[in-house]
């Protein structure tokens, strides 16, 4: 199993997952224009998507989706409620199958399993995604941890978990207040802290390896999400060097990695 990041952020989000044998892209929020032209650089061909998972319906992760319904005759796996108010925003979808994953689905050799977040959508949801061999877990745009989150990261293999903002640089940042308490609050983003603190139970379980993601450009860095990570590792005995650690940018796609 391979994995893939496109572009994460507030700007746009889309990433891959696929084996030999199936593609699957997680969420179409940058244009259908550049997804095409990101796929290019990093050797995907879209002509062998599979099918087409959406997290929520918030426009950082739909937005080229209504022009790729138009260009690949792919399916498109909403939650009825999510794929309501995308409707609302954007017209019709094309080649929608509202799925509401009360049991996993499987498309080809992968089997999807979602599980709900808190976050201010009328859906969100994040995936667990496995061969039968390996799993990977993914889990953006949530607003708090919970035990059931917590159990599904377990399970992973490979992880790419959100750290969305540095608190202090959220507190003192630009955004105007109703929105530093929107994105601080529980129906908004996780960050560096609670992060890197699940981060930390999870290597003490022995797990290694994650991505972090959706990393605001206003009120976040690399370093600092890094930074905040590595302390928290210091607190139980632990370092950088324990674990493979992968960073997802806007703007430049990661490196197809090996589950």
């Amino acid at each position: 199993m391979k994995f893939c990041n496109i572009a994460s952020g507030s700007k746009g989000n889309a990433t891959f997952v696929s084996t030999n044998d199936t593609l699957i892209l997680i969420d179409v929020g940058i244009s259908y224009k550049a997804l095409k032209k990101q796929c290019s650089e990093v050797g995907i061909d879209l002509s062998r998507l599979d099918a087409v998972l959406i997290t929520h319906e918030h426009s950082d992760h739909v937005k080229g989706l209504k022009t790729l319904s138009q260009e690949l005759d792919v399916p498109i796996y909403m939650n009825p409620l999510s794929y309501k108010e995308a409707v609302k925003n954007m017209g019709d979808i094309l080649h929608v199958q509202e799925e509401e994953f009360i049991h996993p689905i499987t498309i080809k050799d992968l089997q999807i399993s979602a599980f709900r977040h808190t976050h201010d959508a009328k859906y969100t949801q994040g995936f667990s995604i496995t061969d039968g061999v390996k799993s990977v877990v993914m889990a953006t745009d949530l607003g708090k941890m919970t035990d059931g989150i917590y159990k599904k990261m377990q399970n992973a293999d490979f992880l790419y978990i959100e750290s969305n903002y540095d608190f202090d640089s959220l507190i003192s940042g630009p955004y105007p207040q109703f929105l530093k308490q929107r994105v601080a609050g529980p129906l908004g983003h996780l960050s560096n802290n609670d992060s890197s603190e699940t981060i930390k139970k999870l290597v003490l379980e022995g797990k290694e390896r994650f991505m972090l993601a959706h990393l605001s450009e206003v009120n976040n860095t690399k370093e600092m999400a890094t930074n905040t990570l590595i302390s928290k590792l210091k607190e139980v005995g632990a370092s950088r060097k324990d674990i493979e650690l992968f960073i997802a940018d806007q703007r430049v796609p990661s490196e197809v990695i090996d589950i």
